[in-house]
């Protein structure tokens, strides 16, 4: 036994950490708790199992309007009021789901999102609304966790730094968030995350690895462009930096390219038949921005001054992944030692990764921060806005985790030290445990209560017998556990077998 134990290697903590963790999230927040969760919601259970019971046409009410329980419309009760705890779902869940039906337009019923998200999660629908939305965002959490290790075992061990950095720098605290709700930015942002990192290890490899890493790149390309429209441009973008990365005269490459120029078709077919109407649908009345940085104070723009705002303002939404904005519903402030913490350990991965450029990587990294500049202040003047309008981070974090994939490129971890690397990994972990923290409050008794006791008169919780001091202890030390196993374990490659590698790949 003890043998066989030692076989075990240390690194396969790694993935049961990174569940626990992110199973942490997805009970810090009630059923509701995620932007447009009643649209979500709704949209999952019409197209689930149940929908014959729970989602009946209402051609009198009007076009795309249908009948469903009021438990769905009214889930998020408590949505952009701070101070508003989640107590107000108490009522919604007293009595049976199909007791009170009401008239809503809000669900997909039109089209507006692919279809993939919400059916795959209607599977999990049921009549009880609780359990099956757990399991939806477990489910999501379970596919996230598995396709990270997949990758880790398959990619070259060169790329697996790039995986790892990638994500970590990231995901905190919007992504995580996000990974454990019921948003199908979840799978947006898995799915770009993965596409061009698994397409990159499927041009790098062969055999078995290559077939391996194209199964999960073409898994990934249906995950993005089946859960949002603008997820679909972003996995075929994604697409074309990794060709022109590993662009080669050869007829061998050519060969090998027909996958990724399948899997663009299957994006851009998925983006056909949405009408999703950009990034800002469904968002055209949530406040602004959390913290006092809203737009609503600001005399009307147009022209050159609308223009040169947003292009100056442009990085507050880059910020919004590392806590400038609210999560959840924009309501769920961050303090600025979350920011701090998120946007430091960001900043030091990209300028190390900086210090790693080659002429192909110049242009792929310069070609996503040129996007993440131009898409956003496109969409705002289209539609007459300025930053802090309709255009939200999360619109924006697929592209932004994969930018700080894109930085780790060329294995910088060995230009890190052990200390940097344990540095890192202390900031970021005190920036996750504050901001678990403060999730968990906000719906516990609302933003105005303080106190670090989450066990001290909450106003709503779950029906299990653990408590919110329990689970935020767990995930929190989860994480912590996490990175400090990455920062001692992290493959750290000879600077000469990378150059090698490097050249080999030229």
């Amino acid at each position: 036994m003890k043998r066989a134990m030692r076989r075990i290697p240390v690194m396969a903590l790694a993935p049961v950490l990174a569940f626990v963790a992110l199973v942490s999230w997805a009970f810090a927040s009630p059923i509701g708790a995620g932007p447009d969760d009643d649209y979500h919601l709704v949209s999952s259970w019409c197209a689930g199992p149940t929908a014959s019971e729970t989602c009946a046409s209402a051609p009198d009410e009007g076009d795309g309007v249908h009948l469903v329980p009021r438990a769905l419309v009214d889930i998020s009760c408590f949505a952009r009021d701070a101070t508003e705890s989640a107590a107000c779902q108490d009522e919604l869940f007293s009595d049976d789901l199909l007791d009170s039906v009401v008239a809503t337009d809000r669900g997909n019923f039109t089209r507006e999102y692919p279809p993939v998200y919400h059916a795959v999660t209607g599977l999990f629908t049921s009549l009880d609304i609780q359990a099956s939305a757990l399991a939806m965002r477990i489910f999501t959490i379970v596919l996230f966790v598995s396709m990270m290790t997949a990758l880790y075992l398959l990619l070259p061990v060169a790329r697996r730094s790039t995986l790892l950095i990638g994500w970590v720098i990231t995901t905190i605290p919007l992504g995580v968030f996000i990974l454990a709700s019921n948003n199908p930015s979840a799978w947006a942002v898995i799915g770009v995350g993965t596409a061009w990192i698994a397409l990159l290890g499927y041009f790098e490899t062969t055999g078995r690895r290559r077939i391996a890493l194209g199964a999960l790149y073409a898994l990934a390309v249906v995950m993005a462009a089946g859960s949002r429209g603008d997820a679909a441009v972003y996995v075929g973008f994604a697409t074309a930096l990794v060709l022109v990365f590993t662009f080669r005269r050869q007829k061998s490459y050519f060969i090998q390219a027909i996958l990724p120029a399948v899997m663009g078709l299957v994006a851009l077919a998925f983006l056909l038949a949405s009408r999703q109407a950009g990034s800002v649908q469904g968002m055209t009345d949530m406040a602004p921005m959390s913290g006092g940085r809203g737009s609503g104070d600001l005399q009307p723009m147009n022209g050159f001054a609308q223009l040169a705002y947003n292009l100056l303002n442009v990085p507050l939404l880059w910020l919004g992944a590392f806590g400038e904005w609210g999560l959840g519903w924009l309501d769920t402030a961050m303090p600025a030692v979350v920011i701090v913490c998120a946007v430091a350990a960001f900043a030091l991965a990209g300028f190390l990764g900086i210090g790693q450029l080659n002429p192909r990587k110049s242009i792929i990294v310069a070609a996503t921060v040129l996007v993440l500049t131009i898409l956003p202040v496109y969409v705002l003047q289209q539609g007459g806005h300025i930053v802090g309008e309709q255009v939200q981070p999360r619109y924006l974090l697929p592209l932004i985790v994969m930018l700080g994939g894109l930085l780790a490129l060329g294995a910088p971890v060995i230009a890190w030290t052990r200390a940097q690397l344990l540095i890192v990994a202390s900031v970021l972990s005190v920036a996750h445990a504050v901001a678990l923290h403060m999730n968990i409050r906000r719906y516990l008794t609302g933003a105005g209560v303080g106190g670090l006791d989450l066990d001290a008169s909450p106003e709503w919780w779950w029906d299990i017998p653990v408590g919110p001091m329990a689970i935020w202890a767990t995930g929190a030390i989860a994480y912590t556990g996490l990175l400090v196993l990455l920062a001692l374990r992290m493959p750290r490659l000879a600077l000469d077998r990378v150059a090698d590698y490097e050249r080999q790949l030229a």
